[in-house]
């Protein structure tokens, strides 16, 4: 047994080599190629300068009060892989600061340096360029290939200019004017960001360490250097014309998913999800209920070609060609219960009652009259079929029931015999009662729906004893309309 399973396995896993190895490059590890990596985006938002000159007060408020000036930046990014990214950064923004009696030394050209205590204030323009190692800790994720959100962090180092002015907070007087003086510093950010079609906009928090103590032009122990941060949205667009931008793909997660995507393929080729016997990879129709007989392609049969399976077709052995309703069942155009392709008289006055050729044999209105003799009063009128073990009417047998009472209505003496029928299944004593109530449920309809008057319907039920077609049972759950003699 294990070796007819192994056989069976590794034929299928042949096959599926086979029937998909036009696909198989698609289950690779992608290459940088297949991705757009140059991005460009803008910035803008308030700095804190965190320095000598900030206000130092118990105030709760007094950080809120430095973040003040704004700022405005750009990037140019290129992503090296799914991860990490090189860009550059420049930004202008304005740093400021006070404070109250503060001591300092300014120059002085006549006495020398001169040291002071005094209110003062600061104010420089900063130009500044980084170049940044930027990485995605959204990409380690395993849970899904593309992400909307992003969290990452990005190191760099650059340079920035500045050119200090001090002043008196309270008079104005300049103390020190400084000219335009570059510095070394490192950038240490953090942030978030939303993708959305190509752009990305997001949040980001940078804390600028500089290599100096000399942009507010004060010299405090406590302070070895002066610093700033920067709180930033920013919007960030990625050029190219690939459908995939590299820094929104997880490598990992397009090998797991196309792993995943082959499975399936193979599950497709083993799985049967109907039940019909046929393989889902060559099945047309993997809906059919379970227990329908269906062809090598996994359709239903369809035995008289009408286009209507068998487990839905009111009458599986309409003629070839004919047309059908919806349900299966040939169109009867005149109404007189003979199907057209059957019908030799396609035109039969509404009615009248007709032979099993569609012929009239009698009339509108001569049923029951002397001279109408019982042989050709006999005539044929539709039948109607029921589910396995049911006396309900179908919605099928409906429009055949409106052929019969139209006969009864336009015959107002005409009587008939209502016989109720059943298959082989149960005892006999059982399909006697069913089929008395299928008769019964005809007639309940005509008198209700039609006001047929019911002592012209007499029912009765032959059961079982008259089995019209052996091979198939539901041609025997009927209920026949014999014109009474």
């Amino acid at each position: 047994m294990k070796g007819k399973s192994l056989l069976i396995t590794s034929f299928l896993l042949a096959g599926s080599q086979l029937l998909f190895a036009q696909e198989s490059a698609n289950y690779s590890l992608p290459h940088k190629k297949d991705f757009d990596k140059w991005s460009v985006g803008i910035s803008g938002g308030l700095n804190w300068f965190q320095g000598d000159l900030n206000d130092h007060t118990k105030d709760n408020n007094s950080i809120l009060k430095n973040i003040n000036q704004p700022v405005v930046g750009l990037k140019v990014g290129y992503q090296l892989t799914h991860s990490v990214q090189l860009n550059i950064r420049g930004y202008y923004t304005n740093l400021a600061g006070q404070k109250n009696k503060t001591t300092f030394s300014f120059p002085n050209p006549i006495t020398g340096p001169n040291r002071v205590t005094k209110d003062i204030k600061f104010k420089t323009v900063i130009y500044q360029g980084n170049f940044n190692l930027n990485y995605t800790i959204g990409n380690i994720s395993f849970l899904q290939r593309n992400k909307r959100i992003h969290f990452y962090g990005e190191i760099g180092v650059g340079l920035f200019q500045f050119a200090p002015k001090v002043t008196d907070l309270n008079s104005g007087e300049v103390y020190v004017k400084k000219s335009p003086v570059t510095e070394g510093l490192i950038p240490v950010s953090f942030g978030l960001k939303y993708q959305f079609k190509r752009f990305d906009a997001g949040l980001m928090y940078t804390f600028n360490k500089t290599l100096t103590d000399k942009v507010d032009q004060v010299y405090d122990s406590k302070t070895e250097t002066d610093n700033w941060s920067y709180f930033q949205v920013g919007l960030n667009y990625t050029f190219g014309k690939k459908q995939a931008m590299m820094e929104w793909v997880n490598p990992m997660e397009v090998v797991y998913n196309d792993l995943s995507d082959m499975k399936n393929r193979i599950d497709v080729i083993s799985g049967d999800k109907d039940k019909d016997g046929v393989s889902d990879l060559f099945d047309k129709d993997n809906s059919t209920p379970e227990g329908v007989k269906v062809y090598g392609d996994g359709t239903a049969l369809d035995s008289d070609g009408d286009g209507i399976p068998d487990y839905k077709d009111d009458d599986p052995y309409s003629n070839k060609g004919a047309k059908v309703g919806a349900n299966g069942v040939e169109l009867d155009s005149d109404g007189d219960g003979v199907p057209d392709s059957k019908d030799l008289e396609p035109n039969t006055p509404k009615g009248n009652l007709v032979n099993f050729q569609g012929v009239t044999i009698a009339p509108e209105g001569s049923y029951g009259k002397e001279g109408i003799t019982s042989n050709s009063s006999t005539g044929w009128l539709p039948s109607i079929f029921f589910d396995v073990d049911q006396a309900a009417l179908k919605p099928t047998s409906l429009e055949r029931l409106n052929t019969v009472a139209r006969v009864l209505i336009k015959n107002p003496k005409l009587k008939i015999s209502i016989v109720g029928n059943c298959d082989v299944d149960a005892s006999e004593q059982y399909n006697d009662k069913l089929g008395l109530r299928r008769a019964e449920a005809a007639r309940d309809h005509l008198v209700k729906v039609y006001g047929i008057d019911a002592s012209r319907l007499t029912v009765t039920s032959l059961g079982k004893k008259e089995q019209l077609a052996k091979k198939v049972k539901r041609m025997n759950r009927r209920v026949d309309f014999e014109v009474a003699k």
